[in-house]
């Protein structure tokens, strides 16, 4: 291995340290760019291997024979191939700047400072790969050392772009990254094109120009960078469009202040950092649940209570710019409010009956110290998840809340029995005054029926006394003797000298 090989090789080896290390920051920083220029440099060492493999076939193979031959053709295809892949790799990289997708971005100032690494890694190969091939005399070596000359810049196009999403400028990111997919393509077509030609003239592969087959210029950094530099302001131009979902609503600010407020639909703003967009989903519904909190109660017990509040967005700018952590203080603000119900209120209505009065006591006042605040949210609800005693008296409390429940059984349960009782003894007392009432009404009637039966009497007695006497006398028997066989006997028959022989109903006869 001559010291061009060994040059291509250790700058190659260089190279896979320096994609793995591209490919670290950018998982840890969710860059696109970063992204885009470990791949490109992927096709850096493509190339490289390819000039490799040129190199030591050069050295070993002469002349045209049919093993030249076919040990070129078979390169050829598989440089058609790899370049195939990087046109693939470009096409994944430009969609994902098309459609956005990026990541939100992390650590990048320390990313920033580490990406500078890269760009003097690839100083360092492309001057080493220039220095070698001039003093061996190879066009291959230099050439390849011109190619890694654009790994230089577009790990610098990478820097510049994680540089302004740190101050702010969160799109340039994404400029980064479309012109790294645009030095991508262009070294996919200077392999592609590299390959075409050798199979046309049925040579090696030859993409640095040392064989004699004719290949595409290299990336010339006088064009790219007004291309570059154009894309860049266009793509700055284009990242001031953005969209707003139903249910949510936008807070444009310039210069920090702000000036419009946009509802759901496409509107555009002047890029950052003249105007900033936040979008603000003003009709969610935001839960936080307050740990359990012990809290002193009016009668002076102990209780812990846990408590679920729901609120939403109700003045996006102020939310965005009155509030630092709306969680915090959505929790501290509730906590507070019921620390100031609990002391007006006793243990036994914060444990029976008064849950739901106190929610609304608590979630009033909290809304209150909201709008106090200036935040813009709105508590919407309110829900007690636990009111309970301590530990060390729970046992206690249990017991009265026992004992609560047995008084309430028993009170229920004599409810119960007057309901039942009350009803019959009512209905018996109108029985016994209804019959009252009709054993009155008979017996004066009856009475006086009497009355005027005795005043008619008087007065036939008086007129017929003895005819009088003898009806009543006659009355008196029938009234007396009824259902008995009656004799009347004359009063002239001497009863001394008369039997009387009275029939029996079974025909004996009995002597008076």
């Amino acid at each position: 291995m001559d010291r061009k090989e060994r040059t291509v090789l250790i700058t190659a080896v260089i190279n896979v340290l320096l994609i793995l290390f591209k490919f670290w920051l950018s998982g840890v920083s969710g860059s696109i760019a970063l992204r885009s220029s470990a791949l490109h440099s992927l096709t850096d060492l493509a190339i490289g291997l390819f000039v490799l493999a040129g190199l030591y076939l050069s050295r070993r193979i002469r002349g045209s024979d049919p093993v030249r031959q076919g040990v070129g053709a078979l390169e050829n295809l598989i440089a058609l191939i790899v370049s195939g892949a990087i046109f693939y790799v470009g096409i994944e990289i430009v969609i994902d700047v098309l459609a956005g997708t990026s990541a939100e971005l992390r650590n990048l100032v320390p990313i920033t400072l580490a990406s500078l690494v890269t760009v003097a890694v690839a100083y360092v190969i492309a001057r080493y790969k220039l220095y070698v091939g001039r003093q061996t005399g190879s066009p291959a070596l230099i050439a390849s050392g011109y190619h890694s000359q654009v790994d230089i810049f577009a790990s610098i196009v990478v820097v510049v772009g994680l540089a302004g999403s740190a101050l702010g400028l969160s799109k340039l990111d994404l400029a980064a990254a479309a012109i790294v997919a645009v030095m991508v393509f262009l070294s996919g077509f200077q392999i592609a094109a590299s390959a075409i030609a050798a199979l046309r003239q049925r040579r090696l592969l030859d993409l640095e120009g040392e064989t004699g087959v004719t290949a595409p210029k290299h990336v010339n950094l006088r064009a790219v960078v007004p291309a570059g530099a154009f894309l860049i302001a266009g793509l700055f131009l284009v990242s001031g469009f953005y969209t707003v979902q139903p249910g949510e609503t936008a807070v444009v600010r310039r210069f920090g202040a702000v000036v419009a407020r946009t509802g759901p639909g496409l509107h555009y703003r002047w890029p950052a950092p003249v105007e900033r967009v936040d979008v603000v989903a003003s009709d969610q519904v935001r839960r936080i649940e307050t740990p359990p909190t012990q809290m002193l109660t009016g009668d002076e017990n102990l209780i812990s209570v846990r408590a679920s509040v729901h609120y939403t967005v109700q003045d996006p700018a102020a939310y965005l710019l009155n509030v630092a952590d709306p969680e915090e203080l959505v929790m501290e603000t509730s906590i507070a409010a019921f620390r100031g119900v609990v002391a007006g209120e006793s243990v036994d209505a914060l444990l029976t009956v008064d849950k739901t009065e106190i929610e609304q006591k608590a979630m009033a006042t909290a809304q209150a110290a909201l709008d106090r605040n200036e935040s813009g949210l709105r508590v919407s609800g309110v829900q007690l998840l636990e009111s309970a005693p301590p530990r060390e008296v729970a046992e206690a409390f249990r017991d009265v809340a026992s004992a609560r429940e047995d008084r309430n059984t028993f009170v229920n349960e004599a409810t119960a029995y007057r309901n039942e009782v009350l009803p019959v003894a009512r209905g018996d007392a109108d029985r016994m005054r209804q019959s009252a009432q009709a054993y009155a009404a008979e017996s004066l009637a009856r009475a006086s029926g009497e009355a005027a039966s005795f005043v008619a009497r008087q007065t036939a007695y008086s007129k017929a006394p003895e005819i009088t006497r003898q009806r009543l006398y006659l009355e008196a028997v029938e009234r007396s003797l009824n259902g008995v066989r009656k004799l009347i006997v004359d009063p002239a028959t001497t009863p001394d000298t008369t039997d009387l022989w009275l029939p029996q109903p079974s025909g004996r006869r009995l002597q008076p």
